[in-house]
């Protein structure tokens, strides 16, 4: 007697490979296509912040050694502090900006005091870093969870020694 198969396989199952193996290839590039998916706007938020910094540096550089150029390049680095600020608020991440010249620096009065800004960049450096590493985290539960590696980490009832009212 000639049994039938009593699990039909449709047309990305057919084929030399063995059916269990290509539903374990396709949940494996299902669950690596979501990884993706989740990590992309956060790599690109890191990269865009991290260059931002990087451009702000250098700005902070030419602010410092003065020269006739020094007032447009006090102008570049404020907009670019700006900017990581508001991109960062954005991502729902405060960093106290740092203080101005004030009434006192004349026509500096708005732009920020150049000792102050590199302890800026490292607290910003800082909170991007705690906040992508904190999404990686959140990723790979959710990959344990969809790969079904995860246990639930409530106790059980029948564990806790509560029973079930019969």
């Amino acid at each position: 007697m000639i049994q039938e198969k009593s699990i039909s396989w449709n047309q990305g199952f057919q084929g030399s490979e063995h059916p269990e193996t290509a539903a374990l290839r396709v949940r494996k590039e299902y669950v690596e296509k979501m990884i993706a998916l989740k990590r992309e706007n956060m790599d690109h938020v890191y990269a865009y912040l991290t260059a931002l910094i990087d451009k702000a540096k250098e700005e902070l550089g030419h602010a410092r050694s003065g020269g006739s150029s020094g007032d447009h390049r006090r102008q570049a680095l404020k907009q670019h502090i700006d900017e990581i600020a508001a991109y960062l608020k954005g991502q729902a991440l405060e960093v106290p900006l740092p203080s101005t010249y004030g009434e006192a620096g004349g026509a500096l009065r708005h732009h920020y005091v150049l000792e102050e800004v590199p302890a800026f960049f490292g607290q910003v450096k800082c909170v991007l870093d705690q906040w992508f590493d904190s999404h990686l985290i959140a990723v790979y539960d959710e990959m344990l969870t969809l790969v079904n590696l995860k246990r639930d980490q409530r106790p059980s009832r029948a564990s806790s020694g509560v029973q079930s009212p019969e």
